[in-house]
């Protein structure tokens, strides 16, 4: 079994690839730590709220862990209560998924943060 990495491993490792951009980035961080379990939706279909693959399909198919995720803009209860159990892991690199607009709010985490504050 694979050690996990820790956020300041995964800096290292990130810093090590040079200057790439957000987008690359992000992909390459969900290679690293798994799919965030902030995800956003379209017509059932789940998506990862880092990286935007797709993680799930709610209408015919599988969505793993969806009793865990958090979904943007879906302010319920639920949603709240799973929020408070996230870690540095899902939140890196995430948009906060409350947001009143979502796509232009500011990432939870990024790799210039202290996670353990």
């Amino acid at each position: 079994m694979e050690k996990e990495v820790s956020f300041k491993e995964l800096k290292s490792k990130i810093a090590g690839l040079g200057d790439i951009d957000i987008e690359k980035k992000k992909e390459i961080i969900c290679t690293f730590i798994g799919h965030s379990l902030i995800q956003t939706s379209c017509f059932g279909y789940k998506y990862c709220g880092r990286c935007g693959e797709q993680v799930g399909d709610s209408l015919g198919g599988i969505w793993y862990d969806a009793e865990k995720a958090v979904l943007a803009g879906h302010n319920c209860k639920t949603c709240r209560a799973n929020f408070k159990k996230l870690s540095w892991r899902e939140k890196l690199y995430c948009r906060n998924p409350f947001a009143k607009n979502y796509d232009k709010s500011k990432y939870i985490l990024t790799l210039s943060s202290n996670p353990l504050k």
